[in-house]
Order: C-alpha cells, then sequence, then structure tokens
C-alpha cells in the first residue's frame, strides 16, 4: 500500500492553527467535520485529529485515520488545499464501508464548495 507523503501532510502546530483559525470550507456531518482553507504550497495537505474523548481505543482511532488518509489518496483536489478532517464519537459507531461512503460524500460537497 502507497504510503501519503509528507508533502501532503499538515505536520506543524502552525499548519493545523492556520486552517482552524480561518477556514474558508467548512462540510459536516454527525460523524465528520472538514475544515480547508486555500493551500500554503503547490500541493493539497491533509491533517487528521480523533481525539481520545471522541474515540476511547486505540484501534479504532487508527482505523479512522487509515480510512481518511486512503480517501485523500484516492481522490486528491484539483485545488491546493489544506485540509483538517475531525473525526466524531459516531465515526466510532461505523463499519469500514460506512465511513468510506460518508467520507465520500463529504468529500465530493467540499470539492463543490472549493470550486465555486
Amino acid at each position: 500500500m502507497p504510503t501519503l507523503p509528507h508533502t501532503a501532510k499538515l505536520s506543524q502546530p502552525d499548519h493545523y492553527r492556520r486552517v482552524f483559525n480561518s477556514p474558508e470550507y467548512k462540510v459536516s456531518s454527525g460523524a465528520f467535520l472538514l475544515l480547508a482553507t486555500p493551500g500554503a504550497t503547490k500541493t493539497s495537505r491533509l491533517g487528521v485529529v480523533v481525539a481520545k474523548k471522541n474515540i476511547r481505543r486505540a484501534v479504532r482511532r487508527n482505523r479512522i485515520k487509515r480510512l481518511v488518509r486512503e480517501q485523500f489518496r484516492h481522490h486528491p483536489f484539483d485545488e491546493s488545499i489544506d485540509l483538517v478532517v475531525l473525526a466524531r464519537p459516531a465515526a466510532d459507531q461505523m463499519d469500514n464501508p460506512g465511513v468510506w461512503q460518508e467520507l465520500d460524500r463529504l468529500w465530493r460537497a467540499l470539492g463543490q464548495k472549493v470550486r465555486s
């Protein structure tokens, strides 16, 4: 399985802060919140936040993170954006296909907002 390159990750607290302080695009559901802002680099970057408060078990938090990264790899954005995905407690109750479908729906909605 190919890995996400370091250049495609939000790796510094300042990167996350930039998205949290002024998100230009927001898309949400019961299980996830996606915040995005135009990219600071030439490529899109992803940050994933899965709080222990929302999903207690590490195995389940890691599963959500893997699925989000896989979604990001398979469905790149045409424009350069910095994206943060926050998982909510409802994500823990979903199976893998359910998480994938929910992320796919949110990805499409975010893509439409970014293009318009």
